[in-house]
């Protein structure tokens, strides 16, 4: 049997949004549009395969044609979220993210939320048991050993993006575009001292770990099993 092409869905909405009223909550809308940007900008735009698309005013969907690049995708939205409304770290703005990996069988007139098949019952159905406990990035595969092993890495993940500042978000973002300490000083006008502090206190070479981590196990076992027909996902 031939394996089939996997994508990534990425199905998210915006955990605090209710506490957001009139200009606000156009901003809102704004802030998730410029975020999808970041992903073309950072990533490619030829990752994605059906744009994000935004309903109900603080929920949004994706589709990317390379899933290794999903969890830097979901890193990037949820640090452009964190960066643009000034809350204390208690109050912050955060994105729930569920990216589901699989093969997609139906996608109607091209629009990216209209699909189906295993990437996204493996997405948005997840977004909805996110809550309890709360959780803000999880990835579901066809593959149930590396979904183990991706339930713990994201939760640390979890505990480390939950705890950026609107500064280390920033970095976070530039250092994403792979600008240097030195150009980062530069763009923010402060000392580099100050860019190095913030970038290890935001433990992006951890996350970078992570992401390599990520596209390993995901290359893994898509070179050792087929995907599975659409009826063998949970």
């Amino acid at each position: 049997m031939a394996k089939e092409k996997i994508y990534a869905v990425l199905t998210g909405d915006v955990a605090g949004s209710s506490r957001l009223e009139g200009e606000q909550r156009q901003k809102l809308v704004t802030v998730l549009k410029r975020s999808f940007t970041l992903v073309d900008e950072i990533l490619g735009s030829q990752i994605v395969a059906f744009p994000f698309e935004i309903f109900r005013g603080d929920s949004f969907q994706g589709v990317l044609n390379q899933p290794s690049q999903a969890l830097k995708a979901a890193i990037i939205i949820r640090a452009n979220i964190r960066r643009s409304f000034d809350t204390t770290l208690k109050n912050a703005f955060d994105a729930r993210i569920a990216v589901g990996i699989g093969s997609i069988t139906l996608l109607p007139d091209q629009r990216g939320g209209e699909g189906d098949g295993p990437a996204y019952r493996n997405s948005g159905p997840v977004l909805d048991e996110m809550t309890k406990p709360p959780r803000f990035l999880i990835v579901r595969t066809p593959w149930t050993e590396m979904n183990s092993e991706l339930n713990v890495e994201l939760a640390l993940l979890d505990a480390i993006v939950m705890k950026w500042s609107v500064e280390q978000a920033e970095v976070a973002l530039e250092f994403f575009k792979g600008k240097t300490q030195e150009q980062m000083a530069e763009y923010f006008q402060i000392a580099q001292s100050s860019i190095r502090k913030r970038l290890y206190n935001a433990n992006l070479e951890q996350i970078t770990q992570l992401e390599n981590r990520f596209g390993f196990l995901l290359s893994k076992y898509e070179k050792e099993e087929e995907i599975i027909a659409p009826q063998g996902y949970n």
